[in-house]
């Protein structure tokens, strides 16, 4: 099974670009590749550090006023940029760190693809990120109830894109790419690229994935299950079939905020877990 490593940065993160492959070199295994996808005006940027750690760089002519929401439509074109004999996108954004060895054994479970997942409801006090419900819901024509932009990385089967992008095209009469472009692009956006991909796969593939469950405890939707007994430092659920088990989900990836940059604090918070010996 072939898994490649996808990432759509831009200029303005170009910093944090590297270390997010510095990191990939240092604790990353068995892995087809890395793709990266940039405008094309930073692609005489990204040139050498691509080159440096043997990626595929690849741009696209960013719509003017639209770069967030094109970004996103890139995402959702993971099929289309990566290399065709590609069976699993694993995405990383930019601003995402490992900081452990992994390899693609480590977002599987089973051969499938983890999947997790929160329930919007317990976080309705998250205005921004409660939003991305409506968002998917009317992209996707569906009443989306988990929230699935829970962790880095996010990854899908190949196939995964395509139908859900002719899904959208289907109940909007418009280009995928028109129907994201027309979205607000300023935050929150009205597109919302994970939550929708997950919702999707939630709903018409949830068999080719692993669903775990992750609960904020205590929260609306955790009142309705007391079966799920969770215990003190508990809130991971894996589903298989009727039965569940709990335990914690392991994520190697230190998560950042791009939007400040790379400040002397996150600088040296970086070069720690990149310094740390590899075990």
């Amino acid at each position: 099974m072939k898994a490649e490593i996808f990432l759509v940065t831009y200029g303005n993160d170009y910093e944090f670009t590297s270390y997010t492959l510095q990191s990939i070199a240092k604790f990353g295994r068995g892995f087809a590749g890395i793709t990266i996808v940039v405008p094309t005006r930073d692609e005489q940027l990204f040139k050498p550090l691509a080159d440096r750690y043997g990626c595929t760089l690849r741009s696209y002519y960013e719509s003017e006023s639209k770069g967030f929401l094109h970004h996103q439509v890139c995402k959702c074109e993971a099929d289309l940029w990566c290399p065709r004999d590609t069976d699993l996108v694993v995405h990383i954004d930019s601003d995402c760190i490992f900081k452990e060895p992994f390899s693609l054994d480590t977002f599987l479970e089973g051969g499938r693809p983890i999947l997790l997942r929160e329930h919007f409801e317990d976080f309705r006090e998250y205005h921004a990120r409660y939003s991305w419900k409506q968002c998917a819901s009317y992209a996707l024509g569906l009443d989306v109830q988990w929230e699935t932009m829970v962790r880095h990385p996010s990854v899908f089967h190949v196939d995964t894109y395509e139908r859900m992008r002719r899904h959208i095209e289907k109940r909007h009469h418009y280009p995928f790419t028109q129907y994201v472009l027309l979205q607000r692009n300023e935050f929150p956006q009205t597109f919302a690229e994970f939550p929708t991909l997950g919702a999707f796969a939630l709903e018409y593939d949830a068999d080719r994935y692993q669903i775990v469950t992750r609960l904020e405890t205590p929260g609306p939707f955790y009142d309705t299950k007391p079966e799920w007994k969770l215990g003190e430092g508990q809130r991971d659920i894996w589903h298989f079939g009727d039965r569940v088990e709990l335990r914690p989900l392991v994520s190697p990836v230190q998560y950042f905020w791009s939007r400040a940059g790379v400040t002397s604090q996150i600088r040296q918070k970086i070069e720690t877990i990149l310094c740390q010996n590899q075990t």
